[in-house]
């Protein structure tokens, strides 16, 4: 593996290993003390869109910010059980994708990821078998079972019941089958798993 590569996958450990309140992020006013983002300022009195402006704002708030800020905040929410579970696979195919890791870059960084879950008590060997008991899905249409966020927050964001149409398999993480799909009438690509679609 290329020394950038390593680099990539260790870029996404320290995001998700600082604390919210140590990250730029935070301190140019871009997200609050539990990550979520703020997006909207007061200028002059006025309500005004809170977007990065400068190099070292737009630095401290890039997609990949976004999607490691979500697979974050999955790793805060309690209990952990399968539904969360096979949302860091989720979100660990888009930092696949996003980054575009080889194979063999995306297990270091499962690997990283897993020992990290175990360190910090976030993870029950039960969760693992749960999410990997999950059904299979064959190429057709489905129904987002929960509400969800385009990555990139800006643009889209997606009602329980939106009509997905599952391409096929995207990859495995952790043995949990991540599925590559779009959104009804558009071509936006979409992940996700099993446990996210009915």
């Amino acid at each position: 593996m290329r020394i950038i590569d390593t680099l990539i996958v260790f870029r996404i450990l320290k995001i998700l290993t600082t604390k919210w309140t140590k990250q730029k992020a935070y301190v140019f006013g871009f997200i609050d003390a539990k990550g979520k983002r703020i997006k909207t300022k007061m200028v002059d009195g006025k309500e005004v869109k809170n977007k990065p402006e400068t190099k070292m704002e737009k630095n401290s708030l890039t997609f990949l910010h976004r999607l490691v800020f979500n697979l974050k905040r999955l790793i805060n929410m309690v209990p952990l059980g399968k539904t969360q579970f096979a949302s860091y696979a989720v979100a660990l195919a888009l930092l696949k994708e996003h980054c575009e890791l080889t194979d063999e870059q995306a297990e270091e960084l499962y690997e990283k990821f897993y020992r990290h879950l175990k360190d910090t008590d976030n993870l029950d060997p039960e969760h693992i078998t749960e999410s990997i008991d999950l059904p299979e899905l064959s190429k057709g249409a489905y129904r987002l079972r929960y509400y969800q966020h385009n990555q990139n927050e800006e643009e889209y964001s997606w009602e329980p019941k939106t009509l997905v149409h599952i391409r096929g398999e995207y990859t495995r993480v952790f043995g949990v089958p991540v599925y590559e799909g779009y959104v009804n009438e558009t071509d936006y690509k979409i992940f996700v798993s099993a446990e996210d679609v009915y």
